[in-house]
Parts: structure tokens; C-alpha cells; sequence
């Protein structure tokens, strides 16, 4: 277990507070600084603001308080580059699949060549196992191909910063396995920092560097957790290491005191 400020570049959370509509607290002057070009899963209890840390940092949160900066600007400046991978996908639901990829790459890069973009948005939908969906709409498909769609437009944009909300939640287990190693193959190829909630701990092992495990209590800090020895594994091999063994017994102990 160490610090959560451990550097001044990367993301950093300075003092931020939010509400839910009732005025009650999200978080209290919750403080991370995270390096960049890291992997942090987040796991923490329902209400513990997982969901509404990324839409804070996605620039989705009016009238929170308190500073978010990546190597020292502010997230929400031209400067920082964010994906996002919501839970309810945030497809626009009268535009294509493909549509729904070129859009977001239009607007996060206006600059770019439309035949970059092209096949960029071709090997996407590919990896995602959905080229055959790209001219349908997305109420025509289903949960798992809409989260699909969404991953698959979240990693052609190539943000510096990028968040992921569940993003396996809704797909078959052969499935979230194969995207789990697309994700890790991806990041290699262009490192991101990267967010991932997930409420499945061995998920959080098997993808992070590093763990953030949020408290339950609103008043308390997060734990970090490194995790730098299990993910530096060939992934196969990880669920059945000694390490993946003590890193569960730790967060599970480190969850029995902040829940």
C-alpha cells in the first residue's frame, strides 16, 4: 500500500467535491495525483463515486469543485484528449455505427485524413467483432454490441486520458476475456492514462498497474495498491499465480475496512 501523490505529471485531482441532486455528498475534497501513461482500476461500493469521478474528469459534471489537471493543465482545455466508454454507451441513436466512430473522431481531431480515419474506424469495428453491424443503428443492436461500438469508438480517438465505466459489464465471458487482451494490446500500442472502473476485483488485478480501491465513507481517502507484479505477467498466466492470490486476499482486506 503507498501514497496516492506519488507525481506531479499525469492526472491530478486536486480538492474535488460533488453532489447528488439532493445535496448529499458524492465525495468529499477527494485528492488523487495518478502518473501518466498508467492503468488504474477503480473498485469501490455502490455510491462511492466511481461513475461520477469519470464524468467529472469527462467534463459530463456541472458544478463540481476542486481542480482536475493532466501535467498540470486543466483536463478541459484544448491541451487533453479524453475517451470515454459511459455505461449507457452514448451512442447517438439516429446515426450508424460507423457514423457514431467517424463523428467522434471528427470532432476530437478535425485535422485528420478522411482515409486515416477510415481505416481506422475498419480496424476497430473488426477487433470488436461487429464490422458486419457498421451501417446499422444502434437500437437495432444489442447491450453487449452497443458497449462495443462504444470501446471501439473510445480507442480510434487515441485520447491521452482514457475512461472506461464497466466497459465489459454487458458481454459473455469469452468475450470480455478477448476484449480484456485487446484493451492491454491496445494500451501497449498507445499508452494512455487510463481509468477503468469495474466491480469485478479480478478484473482489477488481471488489467491494473495500480488499484484504487474508494472508500465508503465520503470523509475517507482512497487506497492505492500497486499492482505492478502481477500485470507485468504474460496475461494467461496471471489468474493462477501466487501473486494474483495475495493481491486478492489484500484488496478484499482493504475492503473489509473501508466498506
Amino acid at each position: 500500500m503507498s501514497s496516492l501523490r506519488i507525481s506531479q505529471t499525469g492526472l491530478t485531482i486536486n480538492g474535488l467535491q460533488a453532489e447528488y441532486a439532493k445535496g448529499l455528498p458524492v465525495f468529499s475534497r477527494l485528492n488523487l495525483t495518478l502518473p501518466e501513461h498508467g492503468i488504474y482500476t477503480v473498485i469501490g461500493p455502490s455510491g462511492s463515486g466511481k461513475s461520477t469521478l469519470l464524468r467529472a474528469i469527462a467534463g459530463l459534471l456541472p458544478g463540481y469543485e476542486g481542480e482536475l489537471l493532466y501535467n498540470g493543465e486543466s483536463v478541459h482545455g484544448k491541451g487533453t484528449l479524453v475517451g470515454l466508454v459511459p455505461q449507457n454507451y452514448g451512442l447517438l441513436p439516429w446515426k450508424t455505427v460507423r457514423e457514431n466512430i467517424r463523428i467522434a473522431m471528427k470532432i476530437t481531431a478535425p485535422g485528420g485524413g478522411k482515409a486515416e480515419r477510415e481505416a481506422r474506424i475498419v480496424r476497430w469495428l473488426e477487433a470488436m467483432g461487429i464490422a458486419g453491424l457498421a451501417d446499422r443503428y444502434p437500437l437495432s443492436l444489442s447491450g453487449g454490441q452497443q458497449q462495443r461500438v462504444a470501446i471501439a469508438r473510445a480507442f480510434a480517438i487515441e485520447p491521452a486520458l482514457l475512461l472506461l465505466d464497466e466497459p465489459f459489464s454487458a458481454l459473455d465471458a469469452m468475450t470480455r476475456e478477448s476484449l480484456q487482451r485487446l484493451f492491454l494490446d491496445n494500451w501497449r500500442e498507445h499508452p494512455a492514462t487510463a481509468l477503468f472502473v469495474t466491480h469485478d476485483v479480478e478484473e482489477a488485478i488481471l488489467l491494473g498497474q495500480q488499484i484504487v480501491i474508494m472508500p465508503a465513507d465520503k470523509d475517507s481517502a482512497p487506497v492505492l495498491l500497486d499492482n505492478g507484479g502481477v500485470f507485468a505477467m504474460a496475461h494467461e498466466a496471471k489468474r493462477e499465480s501466487a501473486a494474483f492470490f495475495e493481491q486478492s486476499k489484500a484488496i478484499r482486506k482493504v475492503m473489509q475496512e473501508l466498506w
